[in-house]
């Protein structure tokens, strides 16, 4: 089986997202910090909300579905035991996550990040900018389309450019495995 880097699901219901966003409002919001357990606040590199959502929400059993079926179709084989919290992020305008990757390989854990999953909640014509783009050979863009879902390795790099106008709304939840050694 040939190796995928990315791997383009296609679309989740629209109803579903917006079944989602209701849910995910109803928790507080908060300034989105960087690092493990959130420890730094940098908005030059980020500058977004966001909430995460309690363990078990129905969203997050669609999510963690489509990150296994990533892992077997795209043949990464990561070995998986778990995932974290959903993270629902809102960018309005000026509002980004520059160049970054998902796992922190000098923390203190048992556990990487393994897969990404990221789906957009919000419909492209309620906002400019807020491109999620990856590092490969050359620079993905990923498919602006209300309830598009990419699932990539969580070390890629990869980030959300600046929002010029609206609000972009969007989930990512990571899958977790052993520490890569």
């Amino acid at each position: 089986m040939a190796h995928k880097p990315i791997w383009y699901l296609g679309e989740i219901p629209t109803e579903l997202c917006d079944l989602a966003v209701g849910d995910f409002l109803k928790v507080p919001p908060k300034d989105a910090n960087m690092g493990k357990d959130g420890e730094v606040t940098n908005h030059e590199q980020r500058n977004t909300t966001v909430r995460f959502i309690e363990r078990g929400h129905w969203f997050s059993y669609l999510m963690h579905g489509i990150a296994r079926e990533a892992n077997l179709v795209c043949g990464w084989q990561y070995e998986i035991s778990g995932h974290e919290n959903i993270q629902f992020g809102e960018y309005r305008p000026d509002q980004h996550y520059d160049w970054h990757v998902d796992v922190f390989p000098l923390a203190h854990s048992t556990l990487d990040r393994k897969v990404s999953v990221v789906c957009l909640l919000s419909d492209p014509s309620d906002f400019e900018g807020g491109e999620l783009e990856i590092k490969l050979y050359s620079d993905y863009k990923a498919p602006l389309k209300k309830g598009t879902v990419i699932a990539f390795p969580s070390i890629l790099q990869h980030r959300v450019t600046p929002v010029i106008s609206g609000l972009r709304r969007s989930a990512v939840i990571w899958m977790t495995g052993p520490r890569f050694k």
